[in-house]
This record gives structure tokens, C-alpha cells and sequence, in this order.
């Protein structure tokens, strides 16, 4: 996986940089687009992800924008990664 790292990471609680640490992980030991996919839904089973992520997939790349802990309906302007496959 080639990921690029696009913004900055604004680590507001403890818990945000914890998750952002594991969706790195989760990213970088991913073997494959499926590996990739499979890593992000556990992943999402087992910390809120969704609480402070909106992700997606398009048709070569994973991309990830940071929520705004002022009001978790939006996300900041910058992409915050985007990942190759």
C-alpha cells in the first residue's frame, strides 16, 4: 500500500489519536485492495471509526477525511490520507 499522508492530523482527544494510529496500522499491513477492505470493516467493528472518519473507496485508492470535533457532521477541507492499491 502506498499511503500519503495529505493534511494535518488534528489529534483533539486521546481517543481520535489512538483510532488515526490504527487506522495507519490497519493500512499499512494490508496486503491487498480485499486485505485493505476486510481491515477497515473489523476495524470499524471495534472502535468508533465512524465517529471521527468519513472514508471511502474509489476505484484504486482509499481516501480518509478527519470530522470536526466542533460538530461531527463535518469534516475538515483537506483530505487527511488518501491510500493506493
Amino acid at each position: 500500500m502506498n499511503v500519503t499522508i495529505e493534511s494535518f492530523f488534528c489529534p483533539y482527544c486521546d481517543e481520535v489519536a489512538e483510532i488515526f494510529l490504527r487506522l495507519i496500522d490497519t493500512i499499512l499491513l494490508a496486503g491487498s485492495e480485499t486485505e485493505l477492505r476486510q481491515g477497515i470493516d473489523n476495524l470499524k467493528n471495534r472502535v468508533p471509526l465512524d465517529d471521527y472518519f468519513v472514508y471511502g473507496f474509489g476505484s484504486h485508492h482509499l481516501w480518509v477525511h478527519q470530522r470536526k470535533a466542533s460538530d461531527p457532521t463535518q469534516q475538515f477541507r483537506n483530505r487527511l490520507l488518501k491510500t493506493e492499491f
